[in-house]
């Protein structure tokens, strides 16, 4: 039996209390692994302190972090039909806790070794999720599950932003990386007893007869796949740009308070896990997850056009339903794009889709920090900086509407 047919058939018979097991499981290890990447911003100030390096320094981190998930991520999911997806999701957890032990030495070298670690880490947890969530979730459900599980992302944030800044001023920067590494841990822990029920199609030979590059070759081959992949970098590219920048031009230029400008960040996050279910919901109830991303988009590209014209003098609920539109919209597409390259990958090949098209998000995570501070110093201001991110929502509208045609014939 073709492996895709075996996954849906699962899926079509799995309990609910199953559904349900794999999406707390799924969700739960996204949650460590990003507790694991981006636990380093949030200690950056005392870290920096001992290191005695500018605390600006953190940006370099984050670039190995997520250049390494970039260039791993092909090969780790190859090895997802090899050892099965639960195992490689504990494999990539536990890494991330070992680079957490090493960051403990606090020297340069070492934080290089543990961002390189996390970066291996980090890149097999969503082909691994999306490979447990192909398997037991029911295709009419399938929008929605893959976009409750991403909620794990701006969940693991948010579990950071509350925790890691209070341990670390009560008991120092080392006990905030214990904190990551004990939730990495514990979840590999919980996911032992299911490893060999959710690996039972693991192939022993199959990750040596795939090509390095078999998952960008597999994205690049079928056009719908190309261009919403394509389309993923420039989503990805804005959803960092909004993370790293829309504080400091809240504070600079529109007069907030850092205080008023954090919790505008907090409402974008929320808004992009509130979004992130909706849009999965709307997809599955429509049928057409590519027309939901073609909408997002809208929205995306009206925000950062809208961010050239704050100023101010602008009401504070001005503010608040701008950054709600702006956080739906452009943190919450992730589900529905994943959900759409599982649907559309050919038989038995989803991690391994995944891998090629996470692969183009990670590249425009590691292109828009760079290529907004490129613009920002020839632009002159973060708010007509953001007005030029329109552009590159543009080209993701074209991408997605290129999309759109090539799955209508």
């Amino acid at each position: 039996m073709p492996p895709e047919r075996m996954e849906t058939g699962i899926a079509a018979t799995s309990s609910r209390a199953t559904v349900v097991g794999v999406v707390a499981a799924t969700m739960s290890a996204q949650v460590a692994s990003i507790m694991a990447s981006a636990i380093f911003p949030v200690i950056a100030v005392k870290l920096a302190a001992e290191l005695e390096v500018p605390a600006a320094m953190i940006g370099y981190q984050v670039s190995i972090v997520y250049g390494t998930a970039f260039l791993t991520a092909a090969l780790m999911s190859t090895l997802i039909a090899r050892h099965g997806a639960c195992r490689m999701s504990q494999i990539g957890l536990a890494v991330g806790a070992v680079a957490m032990l090493i960051a403990l030495q606090a020297s340069l070298p070492a934080l290089v070794m543990a961002s390189i670690l996390i970066g291996i880490g980090m890149s097999v947890m969503t082909p691994a999720s999306a490979h447990l969530l192909f398997r037991f979730t029911p295709a009419r459900n399938r929008n929605l599950v893959f976009s409750i599980k991403q909620t794990g992302v701006p969940l693991g944030w948010l579990l950071l932003a509350l925790t890691a800044p209070g341990i670390t001023l009560a008991f120092g920067w080392r006990w905030a990386l214990v904190l990551a590494m004990a939730a990495g841990l514990v979840v590999v822990a919980a996911l032992q007893p299911m490893r060999a029920r959710w690996d039972d199609d693991r192939m022993r030979q199959a990750a040596a007869s795939q090509p390095l590059l078999a998952g960008l070759r597999l994205i690049w081959q079928r056009p719908i796949l190309r261009w919403l992949s394509v389309a993923s970098a420039c989503y990805a590219c804005i959803q960092l740009c909004l993370g790293s920048f829309a504080v400091i031009m809240l504070v600079e230029e529109v007069g907030l308070t850092l205080v008023q400008a954090g919790l505008l960040l907090s409402v974008v996050q929320a808004a992009g896990m509130v979004g992130r279910i909706g849009w999965g919901w709307i997809a599955d109830r429509t049928g057409d997850g590519v027309r939901v991303m073609l909408g997002l988009n809208v929205i995306m590209t009206a925000c950062c056009l809208l961010c050239a014209f704050m100023t101010p003098q602008w009401p504070q609920i001005a503010l608040v339903l701008l950054f709600v539109a702006f956080g739906a919209s452009a943190v919450g597409w992730n589900g529905v794009f994943l959900a759409e390259v599982a649907q559309r990958a050919p038989a038995g090949t989803v991690s391994i889709a995944i891998g090629g098209a996470v692969m183009w998000s990670y590249a425009g995570i590691l292109a828009g920090p760079a290529l907004f501070a490129f613009l920002c110093t020839r632009i002159g201001g973060y708010r007509d900086t953001f007005g030029a991110l329109t552009f590159i929502a543009l080209i993701g509208l074209a991408c997605v509407l290129t999309a759109r045609r090539a799955a209508r014939r």
